[in-house]
């Protein structure tokens, strides 16, 4: 004979485990500890995406700057040989 009604000590229904027994304040507590230190996580992840665009932008100005200076130098040195 199979009993499919609820165990002795499973929740009712409608209710939850943690409302049925109570969460512990020092649950609540780490809980809520844990959820500042994953809104903190975030906010650095966006600081740092941020910064790495920055400095991917500021990456691809120096090697246009570079480039073009290397150009420049090929040119004044294909003068100074015409010069010579």
């Amino acid at each position: 004979m199979t009993n499919n009604g609820p165990k002795p000590d499973a929740p009712k229904p409608g209710t939850t485990a943690a409302k049925e027994e109570g969460i512990s304040p020092e649950l609540t507590e780490q809980f809520r500890q844990l959820e500042a230190r994953v809104d903190e996580a975030v906010r650095l992840i966006v600081r740092l995406k941020k910064e790495k665009q920055e400095l991917e932008a500021r990456l691809e100005e120096a090697s246009r700057t570079r480039s073009e200076a290397a150009r420049r130098i090929d040119e004044l040195i294909d003068k100074i040989d015409g010069l010579l």
